[in-house]
């Protein structure tokens, strides 16, 4: 009974081989003879600026902390002087001279998490500047103790990180005149690199920090060596530490950012270099941490061809709004040259599309017969043609429509758009199971989205500027 059982079971079991061998093949062969057609449609790039989250110009509104006014005030305050701010970048500067021999009371912190709040709901992108002084007196304003700029710093925290989708940066030490780490009590490297650890500790990772100069950033973190793609986005305080330039090109030096001396003259690691060192330096750094800041002092270095040379090597992606009008009004009276899609564009107007990042869809391709299980995978190419990358990673999918019905499809994909450099471009690809689609034409769509403010990241290809979704391409399966 036993063998007679056995023999039945191999029976059964070379038939469903036999069935399931005969499924496999016919798979296969109605694969093979698919005829798919695809047509890559990508449109050429507008002069438009776009109105994208995390870049551009931004407004400046400063705010006293003080015992005599309540959260009430603040949020009278904020709908008088931000609410209407047109820009979606705020640099808020919050004054804490009061507490300078104390700590911060908690009638203060909830000003302050009322300003936050209120940025919040509105969506704005907020660079944050705590100071002690913005009348360039910080030798008298600051903290006569030391380490009550390092309790400050993990009083204001407890707030800050409740909003860490709202702030994306927080720029300086706390210290020097206007916050600028300049004339300060505690401009010791020692000093700065103290603050700036405990920046790190108290301060969500996920919030940026900037600092003043380059030097300053090779100090606090001891090395030369400007961060690599390999630490980019991990956390380190080397992975989120990130320059503001407040002189930008207002001299040769910068207004003090940058020094007459090579580096390899000095063994100080928070020594400035020259002009072009400090140029590489960050054209290196700054693909992966935010750079920005204001122009100053019209002069040749902000005449606009010097200009947009120097900052898409800077990688700026935010620059202020009013300040220097002299600046602002020279590049808006100027013109762009060349055979581009911008010549004849004022140079405000070219400086202002190149803010950031800008990504326009190029050439994209579908490979159905290389692969063993018969998935496609598509290749899709972005480029970005901004001074900068993104450096806030956003929710980007496709959207595939089936002409014939309507009916749309979300796929998720793997895309990190932080990795689209400046003026470079990136190839993904996206795994396609063309197998479960029916056949008809479909067009395929990219949609990128910012997970805090739910703006859509709008495109530069021409008719994409304001839409949802950008083209990629047409398919037609047979």
């Amino acid at each position: 009974m036993e063998k007679k059982s056995s023999f039945l079971l191999h029976i059964v079991f070379f038939l469903f081989c036999i069935v399931l061998s005969v499924l496999v093949l016919s798979h296969f062969i109605s694969g093979r003879n698919l005829h798919i057609s695809y047509a890559s449609n990508p449109a050429p790039e507008s002069a438009q600026i776009l109105d994208n989250p995390y870049c551009g110009f931004y407004q400046m509104n400063g705010y006293t902390l003080s015992d005599e006014q309540t959260a009430s005030d603040a949020a009278k305050w904020y709908k008088k002087n931000c609410a209407s701010n047109p820009y979606p970048l705020l640099l808020l500067e919050i004054n804490l001279k009061n507490y300078a021999e104390t700590r911060i009371s908690s009638a203060a912190l909830k000003q302050l998490r009322t300003l936050l709040e209120a940025c919040s709901s509105g969506k704005k992108q907020v660079i944050l500047r705590f100071l002690y002084d913005w009348e360039g007196q910080a030798l008298t304003s600051e903290p006569t103790a030391f380490y009550r700029i390092k309790n400050h710093i993990q009083q204001v925290a407890s707030v800050v990180n409740d909003y860490s989708d709202c702030v994306y940066i927080l720029q300086g030490t706390l210290t020097g005149n206007n916050g600028e780490m300049n004339n300060s009590n505690y401009n010791d490297i020692n000093q700065i690199r103290q603050i700036a650890e405990t920046l790190d500790k108290c301060i969500s990772p996920d919030i940026f920090l900037a600092v003043r100069t380059p030097g300053q950033l090779r100090g606090i973190l001891r090395t030369k060596k400007p961060l690599s793609s390999s630490n980019a986005y991990d956390g380190s305080l080397e992975s989120r530490l990130g320059l503001f330039n407040d002189g930008m090109l207002g001299s040769v030096y910068d207004l003090g950012t940058y020094g007459d001396k090579p580096l390899k003259s000095s063994n100080a690691l928070d020594a400035k270099g020259t002009r072009s060192e400090e140029l590489l330096y960050q054209y290196k750094l700054c693909q992966y941490v935010p750079n920005g800041g204001e122009v100053t002092v019209d002069n040749v270095y902000n005449d606009l061809e010097n200009a947009i040379e120097d900052l898409a090597q800077m990688h700026v992606s935010y620059l202020n709004s009013e300040h220097d009008a002299a600046v602002l009004n020279k590049w808006k009276n100027s013109t762009c040259s060349g055979d581009d899609v911008f010549s004849g564009s004022t140079g405000y107007d070219y400086i202002s599309a190149h803010l950031g990042y800008r990504y326009v869809m190029k050439e994209s391709s579908l490979d159905f017969h290389s692969f063993a299980d018969d998935a496609a995978i598509l290749y899709i190419n972005i480029e970005n043609t901004g001074f900068s990358s993104s450096y806030r990673k956003f929710d980007t999918k496709l959207i595939i429509t089936d002409l014939d019905s309507g009916e749309e499809t979300e796929l998720e994909t793997d895309i990190d758009n932080r990795k689209i450099a400046s003026n470079d471009f990136s190839s993904f690809q996206i795994r396609l199971d063309i197998r479960s689609w029916e056949k008809g034409t479909y067009s395929i769509a990219l949609c990128m989205e910012d997970p805090y403010t739910g703006n859509s990241i709008h495109f530069a290809n021409s008719g994409s500027e304001e839409e949802d979704t950008v083209p990629v391409a047409d398919l037609t399966i047979e």
